[in-house]
């Protein structure tokens, strides 16, 4: 994903590593969409690191600096797999979710169509859920004014998401 990113930006910084130990530079926006701060494939996360990186930011916003984020807190009954599908012209997605203690484990296939023929592609996302009241809490004690969202402007997000806006005082 880098390569492609770098062929398509050739004069941008990138850089690879976790995002849990990652230098953030002074600046006035965070962003992290898509569950980033969830997902287990990095050794690095965890509950500390996690309170760890929320201070790192605070610390680099300027004030009235903004930290947008959304996370899965989770929302199936414990032992429950839960499936569904989406489909569109020539593809479908096919997801079944199940919790075990604070871990979600998300399979994901996707079928789609090339030529005759179609292509199959799986997936498994592991991701350590969140209570968003205990996440915001904890954005408060460092110093955060926060709001829980369930959307991003018009965009609603899955039930099972919580969305963050929390600004640094000026």
């Amino acid at each position: 994903m880098i390569d492609i990113a770098r062929r398509r930006v050739p004069n941008a910084n990138f850089q690879v590593g976790s995002l849990f130990k990652v230098e953030i530079p002074p600046c006035n926006a965070v962003t992290s969409i898509g569950e980033c701060l969830n997902y287990l494939f990095d050794p690095d996360s965890d509950r500390q690191l996690l309170t760890q990186l929320f201070h790192r930011i605070y610390n680099a916003l300027t004030p009235g600096g903004i930290f947008i984020f959304d996370i899965a807190p989770g929302q199936i009954e414990q032992g429950t797999t839960v499936k569904g599908f989406t489909e569109g012209e020539g593809w479908i997605v096919l997801i079944d979710k199940e919790e075990r203690r604070e871990t979600l484990i998300r399979r994901i296939i996707t079928f789609r169509k090339v030529g005759e023929y179609y292509r199959r592609d799986d997936e498994v996302h592991h991701l350590c859920l969140y209570k968003a009241t205990e996440i915001a809490s904890e954005l408060r004690q460092i110093g955060f004014q926060v709001q829980i969202m369930r959307s991003y402007g018009t965009y609603n997000l899955p039930k099972a998401h919580a969305a963050f806006i929390a600004r640094k005082p000026t």
